[in-house]
């Protein structure tokens, strides 16, 4: 019995060890992917990647808050695509089933918030502003991922229940329409942005560059808000694979970043358009707590919150989507309210009105409108 009782033990072990190699294999393809996007997005159009700023603009302007930039719509786009591509082609990508309607509404609002104060998430300061050496970038990581870290481990054992998801919901027709739901506004932000543009290149470029984005987010685990939790909350059962997801991206940005920007002009567009601004203010640290908190809470973050869409668990996806639009729009508003001169809702409307809401999602850290 103690001989059979061991040799069970060794092979769970066994089994466990396989399986984190596995995780780390597919986190270092996925991030690799998520690089090659962002790099090819620099080469091809000019400008950083920012899944916080392309949610935030698009919202800012389907309320009237800004002008048109229908090239964000086109972003989005790409990224439903191929989310719901991803979901026939690789559904282990995603999870399956939902989760506490509040608690994704709440990490929602945090994230929504943070990632507005500090101009930008994981992709805007992690895989674009460490790979151009940002000293802001690199204040905005070290707080949300070290508030990411501290949060998770702390709630771990009195949330562990609210991180697992419910029972896989039948396939239903609410379920059905949701799927036909992503394809339709994926189609519709292209096909109306397509109408406004019409400069088939950049269309292209930005559909395709969102697409590859949404495809190195499907294979590297980071749908999975689980895995999230499993990474953020230190304890004996720490999950490490998802910091390749960083690693790979990161190593592919630092190798290939250097050369396109010694280019003249971007291959599809007149010049750079990157961020300028270096001053480190306490805006990316506040920020960067509020969104580690969210991050925390409901192991998602904006990019994987659009994608995610496609996945059994799409419409606790979409509660975390209308809870980060609402926590984007009370950064606006609160500023505003407080009349603050420095606020960010000032130098929200003021960049849209100067650059005519030209800037992509994401343009990071260096402007709030992105």
């Amino acid at each position: 019995g103690t001989l059979t009782a061991r040799r069970a033990s060794t092979k769970t072990t066994y089994e466990r060890q396989m399986t984190l190699l596995r995780d780390i294999g597919m986190a270092a393809l996925g991030g690799s992917i998520l690089g090659i996007s962002t790099s090819a997005y620099l080469a091809l159009v000019g400008r950083v990647t920012g899944m916080s700023g392309t949610l935030r603009s698009s919202y800012l302007q389907l309320t009237g808050q800004t002008g048109p930039n229908p090239m964000n719509f086109i972003y989005l786009g790409g990224l439903l695509a191929g989310g719901a591509v991803m979901h026939m082609l690789y559904p282990a990508g995603f999870e399956e089933g939902g989760y506490s309607t509040a608690m994704m509404v709440g990490s929602g609002v945090l994230v929504g918030l943070g990632t507005t104060i500090g101009h930008g998430c994981t992709s805007g300061h992690g895989l674009c502003g460490l790979a151009r050496f940002s000293k802001r970038s690199l204040v905005a990581v070290v707080s949300f991922f070290g508030t990411g870290l501290i949060t998770a481990s702390a709630l771990y054992w009195v949330m562990k229940s609210d991180w697992e998801p419910v029972e896989s919901p039948p396939d239903s027709f609410p379920r059905a329409n949701m799927a036909y739901g992503v394809w339709a506004s994926a189609s519709l932000l292209v096909v109306y942005g397509s109408y406004l543009v019409r400069d088939v290149f950049h269309i292209l470029s930005a559909f395709g560059c969102s697409f590859t984005f949404a495809v190195g987010l499907s294979l590297s685990g980071m749908l999975k808000p689980t895995k999230v939790h499993g990474f953020l909350a230190v304890n004996q059962n720490w999950d490490p694979s998802l910091a390749f997801v960083l690693g790979g991206g990161l190593g592919v940005n630092l190798l290939l970043w250097p050369t396109i920007m010694k280019w003249h002009a971007p291959i599809a567009r007149d010049a750079f358009d990157l961020p300028t601004s270096v001053e480190v203010k306490p805006d990316l640290v506040y920020g960067g707590i509020l969104f580690g908190l969210g991050w925390a809470i409901g192991g998602v973050c904006p990019g994987p919150g659009v994608v995610g869409l496609s996945g059994g668990y799409g419409m606790s996806m979409l509660m975390w989507l209308l809870g980060c639009v609402a926590g984007q729009q009370a950064a606006v508003i609160i500023p505003k309210l407080l009349k603050s001169p420095k606020a960010p809702a000032k130098s929200l409307k003021s960049d849209a009105d100067r650059k005519g809401s030209s800037s992509i999602g994401g343009m990071d850290e260096a402007t709030p409108l992105q």
